[in-house]
């Protein structure tokens, strides 16, 4: 059985693998309205969703959280790029999981929340173009770096990944909601 993924979960996807809402429907055949209905509303057809999934995990993406079924409950729902067991050993073996340069993952979480770009820099009164410049990871304003991570830990958005001392690089990079205590 497969289970059918979160609007949430599928816009952090979408985000990591670095993919506009037009390019990942043209990637499964599908139209662009049918991902923003998925990544909008958790009533989406099973297809879709299975479809997305399916497209997200062979780029190498992991989804996150759990959901009680009695209940209905969910929590830690996300996604991230999959990660290796143990830091690798070889070169070869670095290549098969995604690393990144930065270890915050602030588009994705700018995603999980749904909000715009300009929706985030207004709340945080900072200019749209530095959280442009953060989320591609081209600005070392640790400052702004700060404020805006720190910002989205207050929105219960928990940032995932590790990193290698020595090559400089993160694996499994992404965000989840953080569980409630």
């Amino acid at each position: 059985m497969t289970t059918l993924l979160f609007a949430d979960a599928l816009r952090v996807a979408r985000t990591l693998a670095g993919l506009s809402q037009r390019e990942a429907a043209a990637r499964i055949a599908i139209t662009q309205k049918a991902v923003w209905i998925a990544e909008n509303t958790d009533e989406l057809g099973r297809s879709t969703n299975i479809r997305l999934r399916a497209l997200y995990e062979a780029l190498g993406i992991e989804f996150l959280g759990t959901i009680d079924f009695a209940s209905g409950r969910t929590s830690g729902l996300g996604a991230r790029w999959r990660v290796p067991a143990e830091l690798p050993e070889h070169a070869q073996r670095a290549s098969e999981f995604r690393t990144e340069r930065t270890g915050v993952a602030f588009a994705a979480a700018r995603s999980l929340l749904n909000k715009k770009q300009s929706e985030i820099a207004g709340l945080l009164n900072m200019a749209e173009r530095k959280i442009g410049q953060l989320e591609a990871g081209g600005s070392t304003d640790q400052q702004s770096s700060h404020r805006l991570r720190s910002f989205y830990e207050r929105e219960g958005i928990a940032f995932l990944g590790w990193g290698d001392v020595t090559s400089g690089l993160f694996y499994g990079v992404g965000v989840r909601w953080r569980d409630e205590p």
